[in-house]
């Protein structure tokens, strides 16, 4: 039986499905062809469903009134589906970022996706580190303003005992002893919530 007229019996929707059947059992040999081409060697499995998934569309699609022959018609489908297929694919891993860094065909080391998420220092210490910054600012806010000032602007800053003496309107010892007081303060803070030694 010629394949139009399979084809034909198929979209009819015979008893059984045998001529939907016989049809795919002719063009399996087209199928298996585009999806063992090289370039979809890596999805091999996915370039047969899509193949077949154009066979099948094409027996339901076709219309023997347009003057195509059935065998040119389902192969342009199947070729078709498989090569959209690979350019779907070909974008999506353009776009991955590959564990390990790659090099381009320009010669360009590309970062891999351990090298962008890898901190470059001690990660442990970083979280430490911001740990004791953020109870150092706390331990701080709970200083009167005036030994904050002290503190702040003398040992963080570059301000001289003098100047903020003059800003305050009290003498440099007492700016000196207001700093005292808030370190010792700040220390007993510290050693509560970083168990530090007093």
């Amino acid at each position: 039986m010629k394949i139009e007229q399979l084809v034909m019996q198929a979209q009819a929707g015979n008893e059984g499905g045998e001529a939907f059947v016989e049809v795919c059992r002719r063009f399996t040999g087209l199928v298996k062809k585009y999806a063992n081409q090289p370039h979809v060697a890596g999805i091999k499995e996915e370039a047969a469903a899509e193949g077949w998934l154009a066979v099948a569309a094409a027996v339901r699609t076709y219309d023997p009134a347009a003057g195509v022959r059935f065998a040119g018609y389902v192969e342009s489908r199947v070729r078709y589906a498989v090569w959209n297929l690979f350019k779907r694919e070909r974008r999506r891993w353009q776009q991955e970022l590959f564990l390990t860094g790659s090099t381009e065909e320009e010669g360009k080391e590309r970062p891999g996706l351990l090298d962008t998420l890898a901190a470059t220092d001690n990660v442990e210490a970083e979280v430490e580190a911001n740990f004791a910054v953020t109870a150092v600012r706390e331990a701080l806010a709970l200083l009167p303003a005036k030994q904050q000032t002290a503190v702040v602007r003398t040992l963080l800053g570059e301000a001289r005992l003098a100047d903020i003496a003059a800003e305050l309107g009290i003498t440099p010892q007492a700016v000196y002893s207001l700093r005292q007081r808030g370190l010792a303060r700040l220390r007993k803070e510290l050693a509560k919530n970083l168990l530090l030694p007093i």
